[in-house]
């Protein structure tokens, strides 16, 4: 672990002894225990923070992934999804939505997020994955035109 996650992950407790009820503090601090790869423990401080504030789309989408990567994946699914709704406006969650969907290798829906995703921020990776789930149910011309694109995006969409 390093200094600076160890550093980070200190402020948080701080934080929290000060205020346990801290929603906020709580996510973050569920991000960084993921990134330890203490995935139950990040789940604990995503649904603590989801008991204080049901409607922290950060928390929803944090227990979604902390349940994504401990192979829950319905659940996973469920918690993106209403990160969404309470967080339309962020391409990142539309992003994931989509790659859960694909996941479940429901295409339609996973070319439906993966599109919010683009009208809010154009980025490679939307683009690749709306391509490559374009290209699974035989939109080879919507996949193609897909494909252009990413060849034309400026490098710092890459």
């Amino acid at each position: 672990v390093s200094d600076e996650a160890l550093d980070i992950l200190g402020k948080l407790d701080t934080r929290l002894q000060a205020n346990p009820k801290d929603a906020e503090a709580l996510v973050a601090r569920s991000k960084e225990l993921k990134e330890l790869g203490q995935l139950t423990l990040a789940l604990a401080d995503a649904r603590a923070a989801l008991a204080i504030d049901d409607k922290s789309a950060d928390a929803h989408f944090e227990a979604a992934g902390d349940l994504d990567r401990l192979n829950r994946q319905a659940e996973a699914l469920s918690h993106a999804r209403i990160a969404t709704e309470l967080d339309p406006k962020d391409p990142e969650k539309w992003f994931y939505l989509g790659v859960l969907e694909r996941q479940r290798a429901n295409f339609p829906a996973a070319i439906e997020s993966q599109t919010r995703s683009i009208e809010i921020s154009e980025s490679f990776v939307a683009l690749s994955e709306r391509e490559q789930c374009e290209r699974r149910i035989g939109k080879i011309s919507e996949a193609d035109a897909d494909l252009r694109r990413i060849r034309d995006l400026p490098a710092k969409h890459q």
